[in-house]
């Protein structure tokens, strides 16, 4: 378990403060490293800054307790959470520990409990065990296991410390010689070792709390699927050409292929908005003999095709289009002038698909280099590649014009300018 284990103290001369802690590390310096402490106070020091407890498991784990943790972000958390658990996050109960959270740093499960210590102001010394998590849900889920050994923890404590304080008090009865001498400066907080008569008392921490660590491990493992594996373990067929495919959304290689900046600039802004808008649609294109630039272009406008397949949407014009098919062609033909023009009969509409938008905002954007930028045009068609096969898969369950299919198009953000298209490439890529 990726936790860290910790006892502190409250001390009347620097206030609450980590005494000792126990990780779980796979990096050999954390057991050679001396702990760095600015503090020298007896109630405040544990093992020593050269002293390093450490265990090793059979697969190689390595549970190390220590004075402080090498991590300067994590100590500075070690102590927040020190100061929270013995002044403000108290349980009053006796039921377990207390949990509170942080997003920025951690979550932190803390049990606060009490020594009886003669020298002590009022005859008690306050400590606390804390185990600092990053994964709220898991501290939650172990919170039972974990807060029942702490209190036994603290129990074992507490009746070390009581055996103490009652053989010091048959000597001399500190509470009638306060009341008699007014005596109330009793020097530096006495350590834990003297307040339990216990020369092993950390070794003994160091071995409930790798225990800890350990049955944390034990009781709750994660296992993390990504989207692929999920699907592919429910239902392998689905995964099967779709995005998750090898070659989807390959870009072509360098050689012979046009940037589409390049493109846009080659072709002119209104002509290279009519061919992306034609080669999303899955409106053919075709490109006339005149232009020696046709698989340039035509390994262009390959960038925004969904899936890496021969296009069938460009061609030149060798390649027979039915006739059927004619009234749907844009025929792209070079001027006199070696302009470019488009002879189509559609139009733009007045809102094009989102996909479209976001494509030509990518490519107004300066901060993008021409890397960068298909790249991020590969991600876009990948997500709507997924948002198609979504849609498809709803449809197929609920029928193409039921409520949970506009539901699920809510979902995603479709509008109606991406009915057509999220159509084609359901017949097209799905």
């Amino acid at each position: 378990m990726n936790a860290i284990i910790g006892l502190c103290h409250f001390c009347e001369a620097h206030g609450p403060r980590p005494l000792f802690c126990t990780f779980t590390t796979d990096d050999e310096n954390h057991t050679k490293e001396s702990s760095k402490s600015t503090v020298e106070c007896t109630g405040c020091s544990s093992l020593g800054s050269e002293t390093i407890l450490v265990s090793r498991d059979d697969d190689g784990t390595i549970f190390c307790s220590r004075e402080s943790v090498v991590n300067a972000d994590v100590t500075t958390f070690l102590r927040q959470a020190a100061i929270r658990s013995i002044t403000c996050e108290v349980s009053w109960s006796k039921e377990g520990g207390v949990v509170y959270f942080s997003d920025t740093q951690g979550h932190v499960l803390s049990l606060t409990f009490q020594l009886k210590d003669t020298r002590a102001r009022g005859l008690k010394r306050w400590f606390s065990i804390v185990v600092l998590m990053k994964d709220k849900m898991l501290l939650l889920n172990l919170m039972p296991v974990l807060s029942e050994h702490m209190q036994k923890i603290s129990k074992e404590l507490q009746d070390s410390a009581e055996t103490v304080y009652n053989n010091e008090q048959k000597i001399c009865s500190q509470r009638a010689l306060r009341l008699k001498t007014g005596r109330n400066d009793f020097g530096q907080s006495r350590s834990l070792k003297q307040l339990t008569g216990d020369e092993e008392v950390f070794k003994r921490l160091h071995s409930h709390f790798t225990w800890m660590l350990k049955a944390g491990a034990l009781t709750y493992s994660e296992t993390l699927y990504t989207s692929h594996d999920l699907l592919n373990k429910l239902n392998p067929q689905m995964v099967k050409n779709s995005i998750f495919d090898a070659q989807v959304c390959e870009i072509p290689s360098e050689e012979n292929c046009i940037d589409l900046r390049a493109l846009e600039n080659m072709l002119s802004k209104s002509v290279f908005r009519i061919l992306l808008y034609c080669t999303l649609m899955g409106i053919n294109i075709e490109i006339k003999p005149n232009i020696e630039e046709a698989s340039v272009i035509t390994n262009g406008l390959k960038r925004c095709v969904p899936i890496d397949v021969e296009n069938p949407n460009v061609r030149n014009v060798n390649q027979k289009i039915p006739a059927k098919d004619k009234s749907s062609v844009c025929i792209l033909e070079k001027t006199d002038n070696s302009n470019y023009c488009c002879n189509w009969s559609g139009s733009l509409p007045s809102k094009c698909p989102k996909i479209m938008i976001r494509i030509e905002n990518a490519m107004d954007n300066s901060s993008f280099n021409d890397a960068v930028l298909h790249q991020h045009i590969k991600s876009l068609l990948l997500e709507w590649l997924g948002t198609a096969k979504a849609v498809k898969s709803a449809i197929e369950s609920s029928g193409p014009k039921s409520e949970a299919v506009a539901n699920l198009k809510k979902v995603f953000g479709l509008s109606p300018q991406d009915d057509l298209l999220i159509s084609y490439w359901i017949s097209a890529y799905c």
